[in-house]
């Protein structure tokens, strides 16, 4: 068969017609897709602020350790603290360091990933930026501010689920069985076991693997186990007694209901004159530098005193609590108040001395700690100790609290 060459050129030009149709849709719209998707890898920097800060770098064998400041932490890098250090974590929009996007405070113990960082390679784009990251475990406080240029998708990754915000602060605590997220403002979407919930400011949630979020609660957390002693006393505290010889006969503390609600008794009715304690601890180990009010609460009633206010020293109460707690500075300190219902001989009580109704269950709520300590106020809470101290003594303890936000 021949083939007809009218055909065959009209064939060539019509192809030619939609091929030059195409390219002249095909790149433009090219382009502009370009212009639009088009990202480019930013950095971060790494200030320690108690040193040292460890960060493993991509590519390298070796880890590098930072006791001041570190720039140009690229993708892929690890940084983590130890039980004393903490740093904070800089992330910028441009080559320069001018722009900041976000804040990432390291606390002690903490591990994250800066899985990715990126922005739009041209002004023009619509593209937003990208920032994954993953806390691996530990404690941060993420902080996202959007510099208004692009759009921000800041993403964040735990063993549990994932965090999802574009202009918000929280703090996330990564264990190996739970993830808790804390919304300081801001909102924040969170995922996990198939499920997204969305948490507002001041709110709280928790994560377990596979399990979708806890319903969001206000974010205020008590720190005390077991502080309603609905369980064994042996859960969450450990029994505390002091007395000067084996001879002295000591103090008891045990679980007894009063009112219809559980309460440990602290009760000590022997030789008067000798010196005894008896109380609860319980070993709290917290970081509060992230915390916004931290108080104590707990109802306290007196039976029996036989020493007149708190002793000669105002050291001895029928009920006293304390705080051990590490200060900003990273001074031990303790804060302390004691309960008496007489005074007969009119001995100094101090400042931390407060007279309560006898035989009267008073609820007591300390003011907000943080701001009453000022420049002493707690960096890291240590314990917390009730008890009692005196000659002979019987009083009671309930509802015991140390609430944070």
């Amino acid at each position: 068969m021949r083939h007809n060459p009218q055909r065959l050129a009209w064939s060539v030009l019509i192809a030619a017609f939609f091929l030059l149709v195409a390219l002249a849709i095909g790149i433009p719209v090219g382009v502009r897709w370009y212009v639009n998707q088009a990202t480019v890898a930013r950095t971060a920097s790494v200030e320690a602020i108690v040193p040292t800060i460890v960060v493993e770098l991509p590519g390298l064998s070796t880890d590098v350790a930072v006791t001041a400041r570190r720039d140009n932490i690229p993708e892929g890098a690890s940084i983590q603290t130890d039980r004393t250090s903490q740093g904070i974590l800089t992330l910028f929009e441009d080559a320069d360091g001018e722009i900041v996007l976000g804040t990432v405070q390291l606390f002690a113990s903490t591990r994250v990933e800066l899985v990715e960082m990126r922005t739009p390679r041209f002004a023009s784009s619509s593209a937003g930026v990208r920032i994954v990251l993953e806390v691996k475990s530990g404690t941060a406080r993420i902080a996202a501010t959007p510099s208004g240029h692009f759009p921000l998708q800041f993403e964040v990754r735990t063993p549990q689920g994932i965090l999802l915000f574009s202009d918000a602060s929280v703090l996330v605590e990564a264990g190996n069985e739970e993830t808790e997220v804390s919304v300081r403002y801001g909102e924040v979407v969170v995922q996990g076991g198939g499920v997204s919930i969305q948490v507002a400011q001041r709110q709280r949630t928790s994560l377990r693997l596979g399990q979708p979020p806890t319903l969001p609660v206000a974010a205020t957390k008590d720190l005390i186990v077991n502080g309603n002693f609905t369980e064994p006393l042996s859960t969450g505290w450990q029994v505390d007694i002091e007395r000067l010889s084996e001879d002295v006969e000591e103090g008891t503390a045990t679980v007894v209901r009063s009112g219809g609600r559980p309460a440990v008794m602290f009760d000590r009715m022997g030789t008067d004159g000798e010196h005894t304690a008896v109380g609860i601890v319980q070993k709290i180990d917290k970081d509060a530098r992230d915390f916004v009010s931290l108080k104590l609460r707990m109802d306290v009633r007196l039976i029996y005193q036989s020493l007149s206010g708190g002793g000669l020293q105002s050291s001895e109460f029928p009920v006293m609590v304390r705080l051990d707690y590490i200060d900003i500075n990273g001074n031990p300190q303790h804060w302390v108040r004691g309960f008496y219902y007489r005074n007969p001989d009119n001995l100094p009580v101090l400042y931390y001395g407060i007279q309560i109704p006898h035989e009267t269950w008073y609820p007591y709520e300390s003011d907000n700690l943080l701001e009453e300590l000022a420049d002493a106020r707690p960096a890291r809470i240590i314990s917390v100790k009730v008890y009692a101290s005196g000659w002979n003594y019987q009083s009671m303890v309930a509802e015991v609290g140390l609430i944070a936000e």
